[in-house]
């Protein structure tokens, strides 16, 4: 019995800790979109990641993130903040509200 607990000990004591990547993260992103078009195209980040996607635009628009259904005016030469936790995965398009052209793609890997 006492072997069994010392065992149990020596496992508690040694095993590896939790993984840093499958730790949320504070995603800080810069999109520029010029001439309608976004750069980079897409963005990747984890469920669980706190996003922060910092806009700026040569134009007057409104960005819209489908799925999480969040909208932003974005004036030329003053960025815009898009800031929300990842907790739905998946595939979600960023478009120019306005005339509805897809800008690029927001892809949210599940953890």
């Amino acid at each position: 019995m006492v072997v069994l607990v010392g065992l149990a000990t020596l496992f508690l004591l040694l095993r590896p800790g939790p993984s840093q990547t499958g730790a949320p993260r504070v995603m800080s992103i810069d999109l520029a979109v010029e001439d309608g078009a976004m750069t980079p195209e897409e963005i990747e980040v984890r469920e669980g990641d706190r996003v922060e996607l910092r806009v700026t635009s040569d134009e007057q628009m409104e960005v819209h993130l489908h799925g999480y259904d969040i909208e932003q005016e974005v004036t030329p030469g003053e960025p815009a903040t898009l800031s929300f936790e990842a907790d739905l995965t998946g595939r979600f398009e960023i478009e120019d509200h306005e005339s509805e052209e897809v800008l690029g793609v927001l892809i949210v890997q599940p953890r």
